[in-house]
């Protein structure tokens, strides 16, 4: 039996060590369970399987703590690696903190509360589901099978902070599991310091419906969709010195206000994020740099986020479509025409084809670019209202080469006299036009053949809504879908996205196909 003057006791290897009520240091390489006196003052094990110090000691100090037991009155616990925690009220440990844990007793879920590394965009990928099916003429049949998209988003992480190496261990007891992620594309900051215990923070201007609920229980009435209108309204706080969560009770445009008061002081300049329900259920790539320090990318899928306001659109109308404006040609466009072709014959002699889709296939690429808030909200109601691959536009081609208005129009002509090198064997399909009038306005006409008889002339389909003066530009649209159901937003600060789309020509529908897609 273990004497109860005991000092000090020194093993490698402790199973179950029962050391006397006065020992002081107990220091140990591997621990599976200790149950030591009340006397006990310091415990310093490397590896700490189940520990459980008594209530008068002082200090722990371990390098892996699996599961451990602090007492009530332990003023300090210090570990490299903390796999599991209870969470106790009375420890305030900077471990915690840095491997990601919600730092409230009740919390049920971890917080991933690794920053997003800017020097990579932030990709947040939207995906619909569309059915898609053929006509006998050449058009669509399309029905939207998913009205909410899925959302992913890609961190960046790696900043070269002693806490990147606990990603890797995060996403060990988180992945698949739920959890609460941050979206910095909608990141404040806070402009005056508070104190511990206030109940509202002073932020930069913000929009209450991207501070929304953690989670949507999205369903159909006859209002349309509904469900973003949860009370569960939580936000990151990231300041220097660490970081901490709290729930809001409302939200104005330059004030959070609180429904619990602030557990610590942040100071001004501190970055606050809503967060939001996801899961990470990829497995995540890293790269080691260097010990402690690594880098790679982590995605999770997070809940659906509202609905976009429809109202700021103000896109033009062409016979019921939407027009689009053109995308940015900083990186040279490309253009793809595909055909689908079946054998008939399968002799190497000479096979006989045939083309199974008579009608025009050329897709468009386009990057759009969105630098304002008001901007990046006008392209997700975009997004929203085509869902993918079901709603169609109008888009400049960018094939065919532009025309130049050479005699005034009047509105009752119902042609143009254009010049152009060539340009009827451009003009021959049934299109639209976008007319630029020298003095910077604009209007929109559907268009039929370009023939040449003293002169090049375009003939309308539709009516002129003014008259074209002599000088105008005349751009040839196409009736287009997007050829994907999924899209990716670039984030490369939270006011300026980018986002590439690639768009399919579509023919023009003609008779009972004009109604070509239905929404679910």
């Amino acid at each position: 039996m273990t004497e109860h003057l005991l000092a000090e006791q020194r093993v490698e290897l402790g199973s179950a060590p029962v050391p006397g009520p006065a020992l002081a240091a107990l220091r140990a390489e591997a621990l599976a369970r200790a149950a030591f006196g009340t006397g006990a003052a310091q415990i310093t094990p490397e590896t700490a399987a189940s520990p459980w110090p008594p209530d008068s000691a002082a200090r722990l100090l371990a390098e892996s703590l699996a599961g451990p037991w602090p007492p009530i009155e332990a003023p300090a616990i210090l570990v490299e690696v903390l796999r599991r925690d209870t969470a106790s009220s009375a420890i305030v440990a900077t471990g915690m903190d840095a491997f990601g844990d919600a730092p409230w007793p009740d919390a049920p879920r971890g917080v991933f509360a690794f920053g997003h590394d800017w020097a990579e965009p932030l990709v947040e990928r939207l995906q619909w589901q569309t059915s898609v099916t053929r006509t006998a003429s050449g058009n669509e049949a399309r029905q939207g099978l998913r009205r909410v998209p899925r959302r992913w988003l890609t961190y960046a992480v790696g900043h070269g902070r002693a806490t990147d190496a606990l990603v890797a261990d995060w996403l060990a007891d988180h992945l698949g599991q739920r959890a609460l992620w941050p979206l910095p594309q909608h990141a404040a900051h806070i402009t005056e310091a508070v104190e511990a215990g206030a109940m509202a923070l002073a932020v930069t201007p913000v929009k209450s419906d991207t501070f929304g609920p953690l989670a949507a229980d999205v369903r159909l009435d006859f209002d349309g969709l509904q469900g973003w209108d949860g009370d569960e309204r939580w936000i990151l706080i990231r300041a220097a010195d660490g970081w901490q969560t709290a729930r809001l009770s409302h939200v104005e445009p330059i004030q959070l206000w609180l429904a619990d008061p602030l557990s610590r002081a942040v100071p001004a300049g501190a970055t606050v994020m809503p967060l939001a329900w996801g899961m990470a259920s990829e497995a995540a790539d890293f790269a080691q740099w260097m010990p402690g320090v690594v880098g790679g990318r982590v995605t999770a899928s997070l809940a659906p986020a509202p609905l976009p306001d429809m109202d700021l659109l103000g896109d033009p109308l062409l016979d019921g479509l939407p027009v689009w404006p053109d995308g940015n040609w900083r990186d040279d466009p490309s253009v793809t025409v595909q055909a689908v072709l079946t054998r008939q014959d399968l002799s190497p002699a000479d096979p006989w084809t045939r083309r199974d889709d008579p009608w025009p296939t050329t897709t468009f690429q386009r990057r759009y670019l969105a630098s304002s808030p008001e901007d990046i909200e006008r392209w997700r109601a975009r997004l929203e209202r085509v869902q993918g691959r079901l709603g169609a536009f109008w888009l400049p081609d960018g094939l065919a080469p532009v025309l130049w208005v050479s005699a005034d129009a009047d509105p009752e002509d119902g042609f143009l006299r254009v010049t152009g090198e060539d340009s009827s064997a451009f003009w021959q399909r049934p299109a639209a036009c976008l007319i630029l009038h020298p003095d910077g306005s604009r209007q929109h006409a559907l268009t039929a053949t370009c023939h040449r008889d003293q002169h090049l002339v375009l003939v309308l389909r539709s009516g002129l809504e003014a008259p074209v003066p002599a000088g105008s530009r005349v751009a040839r649209l196409a009736r287009c879908r997007l050829d994907h159901d999924a899209v990716e937003l670039y984030w490369h600060s939270p006011e300026l996205v980018e986002i590439p789309l690639t768009a399919r020509q579509l023919p023009e529908p003609r008779g009972n196909d004009r109604h070509t897609y239905t929404p679910s």
